[in-house]
């Protein structure tokens, strides 16, 4: 059916990409990884991309970064050293292109900037090759960016979409990344199973959750420090280029997966500038606005080149590392061991398990089953598992994710199980070690100051204090910053100026 060229529309207003900040570069963890791999440092280099963008000029339709086709052009300033393929025929420029395109692979800013091969495609053009014929076509490229939302005007045919998007990016093992719309969500291509969600550190973007095709799977999967979820987007899906760049001279197939990629991004995805984090029942994998938190490329590498550690129950694994496998539905299910070292703890553990949905198509109509796989922490010993520590068990989304700070030393076994049998999955994990908490005092005036540091905002703290290290401690204050402006920071101030000697400690109960 013909789709209505009204209801898809760009995510952002067209915007020059001068007057863009770049540092979110840093925010990502991308200056810190490039200062680290120096010539090392992936680019999305070989890796062919695609670009999808709502035109509101029908002919010829402005679609393009660049105007110009029918036939495939090189790219020129900015993006000089790219051939650009115009997939729906000649166009004109359309600044949103230009600007997502800057952020996707352009030379200045853009993450997958060592991309050559860009694949472009009107939103209308790309939904009815999905959806058109008995199957949806074979796309070029091994990365997707789709900046824009909207809706068929018709919910079957929204869901149609849907499904043939996530049966493209199984079938064809693509990695597709797409930004959310603001208030309500809208259904295409937000209510996608198996693509990247991409929402803002401010926070502008539909934190409703879906409606269309299953009800209530929390959206987005990652943040960026961006104004746009059309910038976020493209973001996203460069530094998804770049892993994909890593994950194919790897010479480990499994790690080019996209559910691997989409695992070890979610897993990576750094809470650091996001204190209100939290997640608020263990059916609930994300926080309701942050998603999984907000991408970091520096530690996805890291996770990613960790390596496929594969699942034992008789052996322990690596602090992090990433695995593709199959469920089972026998007791344990899937068991991965690691360990905390002596005298130390991780400052932050994150895990994320991700499936993509089953999805049958007889010639164009499809349909869809979720198996339901869950993700847990589990206290262990001598590769026995004791007290359950945390767990993500949604019943509706096809990811789950733990996060927690101040992991004691110690054994754990991270565990997948499932209802099903047989059904293909990816999980990553990554503990930080790190030095827990800090206390620090100081004198102003006559006024004593004892400031915290390093604090998790969900965690119950008592300040306490002594004369000496063998009198008794006497707590002076409770706290927890996440009951007020959520902090990694406390400050405690003493009534009265300080006559004696005073020692203080930080005490708190620990997972295990």
């Amino acid at each position: 059916m013909p789709i209505p060229l009204r209801q898809l529309f760009c995510l952002i207003l067209p915007l020059s990409c001068h007057a863009v900040r770049a540092d979110w570069l840093s925010d990502i963890g991308h200056t810190k990884l490039a200062a680290e791999l120096g010539t090392a440092m992936p680019t999305g280099a070989g890796i062919v991309l695609v670009q999808s963008e709502a035109n509101n000029i029908e002919s010829p339709p402005n679609y393009l970064p660049q105007a110009g086709g029918p036939a495939f052009f090189a790219g020129t300033g900015s993006f000089s050293g790219k051939t650009f393929h115009p997939e729906s025929g000649a166009g004109s420029e359309l600044g949103h292109a230009a600007a997502v395109g800057s952020f996707f692979y352009g030379n200045g800013i853009g993450v997958a900037r060592g991309a050559a091969e860009v694949h472009l495609f009107t939103a209308v053009d790309f939904i009815t090759r999905l959806t058109d014929g008995v199957a949806p076509q074979l796309f070029p490229g091994r990365v997707q960016n789709h900046s824009w939302a909207g809706s068929l005007g018709n919910t079957d045919e929204d869901i149609k979409a849907i499904r043939a998007l996530d049966f493209m990016i199984n079938r064809d093992q693509r990695v597709a990344v797409t930004g959310l719309s603001g208030g309500s969500l809208a259904p295409l291509l937000g209510s996608t199973y198996h693509a990247i969600t991409a929402g803002t550190r401010s926070a502008v973007h539909s934190q409703s959750g879906t409606t269309t095709d299953g009800i209530g799977r929390m959206k987005p999967d990652l943040v960026v420090n961006v104004e746009y979820t059309s910038y976020a987007s493209a973001i996203i899906a460069g530094s998804a280029a770049c892993l994909l760049e890593k994950a194919a001279a790897s010479g480990n197939a499994l790690a080019e997966r996209p559910q691997v990629l989409k695992a070890v991004l979610i897993a990576a995805a750094s809470k650091q500038n996001l204190p209100q984090w939290q997640r608020d029942d263990d059916v609930e994998p994300y926080d309701d606005v942050f998603g999984a938190g907000e991408l970091n490329l520096h530690q996805a590498w890291h996770l990613l080149n960790a390596g496929q550690q594969p699942h034992s129950s008789s052996m322990v694994r690596s602090m992090q590392g990433w695995d593709f496998s199959t469920t089972t539905t026998s007791s344990g299910g899937r068991r991965y061991f690691f360990a905390i070292p002596e005298h130390s703890l991780a400052d932050t553990f994150s895990a994320t398990l991700v499936w993509h949905r089953h999805i049958t198509n007889l010639l164009g109509s499809y349909s869809s089953s979720l198996p339901d796989l869950s993700l847990k922490l589990y206290a262990a010993s001598g590769l026995a598992t004791s007290a359950l520590i945390s767990s993500s068990t949604s019943t509706v989304n096809n990811v789950e994710h733990l996060f927690l700070r101040h992991l004691p030393a110690g054994q754990y076994c991270l565990e997948v199980t499932s209802d099903t049998n047989g059904h293909d999955f990816a999980v990553a994990w990554q503990a930080v070690t790190g030095i827990g908490p800090q206390l620090a005092s100081r004198i102003s005036g006559s006024q004593l100051w004892v400031d915290a540091s390093m604090l998790d905002p969900l965690t119950i703290y008592t300040l306490e204090t002594a004369p000496d290290l063998s009198s008794a401690w006497t707590a002076v204050e409770t706290f927890r910053t996440a009951d007020g402006a959520a902090s990694f920071t406390h400050t405690w101030s003493s009534p009265s100026a300080p006559s004696t000697r005073q020692f203080f400690r930080l005490r708190w109960t620990p997972v295990r």
